[in-house]
């Protein structure tokens, strides 16, 4: 989490005891070998990249400006964050336009060669070292586990590596059909060219930090754009870290500009390092993750440029759970915590909704509020801690006033008591929570909370649970559980969302396009997938006339 700060320090470093104490606690996380030799490193990282990265060098922000950095895990400031004036983000937009017009650019460099560079970046973020010490910041900057952390990270190298490998076919020109015979195939050639789309502002948030910043970083430099990305204040110290690793693995000056500031909602700064990005006239595109708000604010920026702007926003989804799984209870119901309690609740497709059929729901609310009890709530980096903090002390206090209005509408809260020590007391830590005898007009019910909070309701018939699901402004994600396949279909083929999960929830790959349904509050555009990749692309069709010579006489010259 980032604020407003006059701090002088660049690093706020752990002390040796800290430092001792973190290594007892990082030893055995699945996935990452944290030794004092990574702390070390992830100190050292974050004191060299804590700054702004354009054209592949890290620079102070005009008048040495900062943000200071809080821990969610303990409430305290670790470290400082550039925060970017108009005119840094001036130098950064510029600097990205430079390198996709220079005569040797970026966008004219083979997709082969591109996906070279993409291949190297994903090499160095598997070495076990870089792993680890990118884990270690990534938790400590945004409070999810470090086993979280361990997937996130792993899966953004699978992410480089697969559009390395799709770019060179989907980018290659494509022939078109023509007609057959004369004033057709016979005298004409036609092809669809996939070029470069030009100089892409990537804003991101903080819930899964460099993963989002990934999920367009890819795909735009595997098309061959220029990128200046803009991560959320409150979690961008890994984003800063990625300048450097892309522009090592190849990357010229500008092609990727990385900055950082704020302010995040109404923070009293001296103005917002987004509003000048998404503002700058230089842009080609915008392509933003996090709230509506935010994204109508994206929308009217781009709106008078006419602009191209992706938008994944929030959710509201539903998991509907019909009564002949009652044999897959077990099942169903890590499916159903999965889809709440991951990343503390903070996804914007978590399944936050849940729809029971009446006569399984005595069972399955027993068996969810034993296992949601047992959840191990705390200290992230903790061997065999499932959940950690929300983000920032704002989030946490948005959370707790959502389940007081929840109560107050007549729900019925479950949730338990979470036990920290005295070290932790000054983090944002919730309870997973399970709200019951929900209102359909309440706010529980209706708007996304963005935190570990489970709303339940029962229903009696297929037609009523697909009406309740459907009765939402959003359109990201559903999810339908039933051992009949058919209902599945049926049931997903009548959802209104742009991702229907059957039998699962929040299983997501490279190949899996992830976007909001048209239409509906949850944004446009993908990630993910073949339309991740075009969505950095600019589609052109070209005409030939196959031979010399040939025209159609039209002004008696044939």
């Amino acid at each position: 989490a980032a604020f407003c700060s006059t701090m002088t320090s660049r690093l706020v470093t752990w002390s040796r005891r800290e430092a001792s104490a973190l290594f007892v606690r990082y030893a055995g996380c699945r996935g990452v070998s944290a030794t004092a030799d990574v702390l070390a490193a992830a100190d050292k990282t974050i004191a060299r990249t804590n700054r702004l990265f354009i054209d592949n060098k890290y620079v102070e922000a005009e008048g040495s400006a900062t943000l200071s950095v809080v821990s969610p895990i303990d409430g305290r400031a670790f470290t400082t964050l550039a925060h970017a004036s108009a005119g840094d983000v001036d130098r950064a937009v510029r600097s990205a336009k430079a390198r996709f017009d220079a005569t040797s650019s970026w966008a004219g460099k083979a997709a082969e060669e591109r996906s070279e560079v993409l291949r190297r970046v994903a090499r160095t973020l598997r070495e076990p070292a870089k792993l680890a010490e990118l884990c270690v910041i990534e938790t400590r900057d945004c409070g999810k586990t470090l086993a979280e952390s361990s997937r996130d990270i792993g899966f953004c190298a699978d992410v480089f590596d697969y559009y390395a490998g799709i770019a060179p076919k989907h980018l290659a020109p494509t022939p078109l059909p023509l007609p057959e015979g004369a004033g057709g195939d016979e005298d004409f050639f036609a092809q669809l060219v996939q070029e470069p789309l030009g100089v892409v502002g990537c804003v991101t948030p903080w819930n899964y930090p460099l993963m989002q910043a990934v999920m367009k970083v890819a795909p735009a430099l595997a098309a061959g754009c220029a990128i200046v990305l803009k991560p959320s204040p409150l979690a961008s110290l890994t984003c800063c870290a990625l300048g450097e690793i892309v522009a090592a693995a190849g990357a010229p000056p500008g092609a990727l500009n990385v900055i950082t500031g704020g302010p995040p909602e109404a923070l009293a700064c001296r103005g917002s390092t987004g509003q000048a990005l998404i503002d700058h006239p230089l842009l080609d595109k915008v392509s933003f993750t996090g709230s509506g708000m935010a994204g109508q604010k994206m929308l009217e920026a781009s709106a008078k440029r006419l602009r191209p702007t992706s938008l994944e926003l929030g959710g509201k989804s539903a998991f509907v759970v019909f009564d002949d799984a009652e044999e897959y209870l077990d099942a169903v119901v890590d499916w159903v915590m999965v889809g709440i309690f991951s990343c503390t609740g903070q996804v914007c497709s978590a399944t936050s909704r849940l729809l029971v059929h009446k006569n399984i729901e005595k069972q399955l609310m027993e068996r969810l509020l034993t296992a949601t009890s047992k959840i191990r709530v705390g200290d992230p980096f903790a061997e065999g801690t499932q959940m950690g903090p929300v983000v920032s002390e704002g989030q946490h206090k948005r959370v707790l006033q959502c389940l007081e209005r929840a109560a107050a509408d007549g729900c019925t809260v479950h949730s338990h008591k979470v036990h920290l020590p005295s070290e932790l007391q000054g983090g944002f830590y919730l309870s997973p929570t399970v709200l019951s005898n929900v209102p359909l007009q309440s706010s529980a019910w209706r708007e996304e909370i963005f935190g570990p909070v489970l709303a339940v309701r029962t229903f009696d018939t297929e037609e009523e649970a697909i009406q309740m699901a459907n009765d939402t402004p959003y359109g990201l994600a559903n999810a339908v559980y039933s051992k009949d396949s058919a209902r599945c279909a049926r049931v997903a083929s009548q959802l209104k969302s742009g991702i229907v999960w059957e039998n699962c929830s929040q299983v997501l790959f490279m190949s899996t396009p992830f976007g909001g349904r048209l239409g509906k509050a949850s944004g446009f555009g993908h990630e993910y997938g073949v339309p991740g990749l075009l969505e950095y692309a600019s589609p052109k069709t070209v005409v030939r006339a196959t031979t010399p010579g040939y025209n159609w006489g039209t002004y008696g010259s044939a």
